[in-house]
């Protein structure tokens, strides 16, 4: 009788060995700029300093995984070279040291429409400084070469790159509408959306065998609410050659985030834009974005994975004065507020915060405004509830 037992228990264990999950939560923030505003504000005695932009948000992503669009280049300032903002974006070295040490930032996009704002030249060192940052990035094409000429590492035009995270594998493409200058591309390449681009980077994504694929789009029309017809278009396609989850930016402002086949075992979100992460537009409502997070279950039985839950923490860029901004968590969620520094925040801006993440949260159809998780983030979706759509929930046109 006994072994019978001792049996029966090893076979419940394996039983739930083979049913055991694994679970992995992204973040994804918008457009990280660098204005001409941003650059004074940082400028210090010993150089720059970004690390002000972002403090008081930057408990937010401790100890998580971290992507983002770097809407600006690393060209350096040598060679008659200077450090400008918009319309030709060129930002000290230093602020991936920033985004590192202040938020952990793990991967950036730069396929933009400002990746060539300083040539060829400004993109190669862009990759360059990533490389040896250890941030991961995709979006460009180009080879790296010793001192003797000789290639040591090759990539491929709409290549994708691999993240792990939490035993999970993620592999990530990035492709972009085009550029703001018409250049040869001749030593660096850049990765523009249409059909055939995106079957070959989603193709590239499979080869790398991972648990979801991610393609991030840097689309549509500036300042607009409503994803474009070129967005669906290109979202669609993307969908239907194997992406799980789309990530928008471009825009300025926030889009909504959809969620497609909810009721399956293979829900599809597409964030259609993430807005500013950090800018000084301060024209309404391109000072407010979000944090998005996407939750995944693999289930080791099945070996496939699967986004379970979608949710937000709005954020809004406060401008206190002297050329300033201050990313600001815009949530009503009393734990988290107690974990963040909101010091000599001004009264009005106070409430504008308020107000801010309201219309946010309203936006996008959070589906209880008085509910955050733990880390202060808002439901947009969860598989427990898989027809409590956002696009049901929304009650506003716009986040402003």
């Amino acid at each position: 009788m006994r072994k019978i037992i001792l049996i029966l228990i090893l076979i419940l264990n394996l039983i739930n060995a083979a049913c055991a999950e694994q679970s992995a939560r992204l973040l994804f923030i918008g457009d990280i700029m660098a204005h001409d505003q941003q650059l004074k504000a940082a400028k210090n005695k010993n150089g720059y300093d970004f690390t002000p932009q972002f403090r008081r948000v930057a408990p937010l992503f401790k100890d998580e995984f971290l992507i983002g669009n770097l809407e600006t280049v690393f060209a350096g300032n040598k060679n008659k070279l200077k450090y400008s903002g918009y319309p030709l974006f060129n930002t000290p070295d230093v602020l991936i040291e920033n985004l590192k040490s202040s938020l952990g930032i793990d991967c950036l996009t730069l396929a933009n429409n400002h990746i060539f704002d300083k040539g060829e030249a400004g993109a190669r060192r862009t990759a360059e400084v990533l490389e040896n940052s250890g941030v991961s990035w995709t979006g460009l094409a180009l080879d790296f070469k010793d001192d003797l000429g000789k290639i040591i590492k090759s990539i491929r035009l709409n290549d994708a790159i691999l993240l792990t995270t939490q035993g999970l594998k993620f592999a990530l493409v990035n492709l972009t509408y085009g550029s703001n200058l018409n250049l040869k591309q001749e030593d660096v390449k850049l990765n523009i959306i249409s059909h055939e681009n995106i079957k070959q980077a989603i193709d590239n994504a499979k080869n790398l065998e991972p648990d979801i694929i991610i393609a991030c789009f840097h689309w549509g029309n500036e300042y607009h609410f409503k994803p474009s017809a070129h967005q669906k278009d290109a979202a669609d396609y993307a969908l239907k050659y194997g992406a799980d989850l789309i990530i928008g930016t471009h825009p300025h402002v926030l889009q909504p985030v959809e969620i497609r086949d909810a009721d399956t075992q293979s829900p599809k979100a597409i964030a259609w834009s993430l807005g500013n992460f950090v800018s000084f537009q301060r024209t309404l409502p391109r000072e407010r974005s979000v944090i998005l997070a996407v939750e995944f279950i693999k289930d080791d039985l099945s070996n496939k994975a699967r986004i379970t839950r979608v949710s937000a923490a709005p954020l809004y860029v406060i401008a206190p004065g002297n050329f300033k901004t201050e990313v600001t968590y815009a949530g009503f969620d009393a734990a988290t507020i107690s974990k963040l520094d909101f010091k000599n925040i001004s009264k009005n801006n106070l409430t504008k915060l308020k107000a801010v993440g309201r219309a946010v949260l309203e936006f996008l159809g959070a589906a209880n405004l008085n509910q955050a998780d733990e880390f202060g983030f808002y439901t947009l979706w969860d598989a427990s509830e898989p027809d409590n759509l956002p696009s049901l929930n929304s009650k506003r046109k716009s986040p402003q």
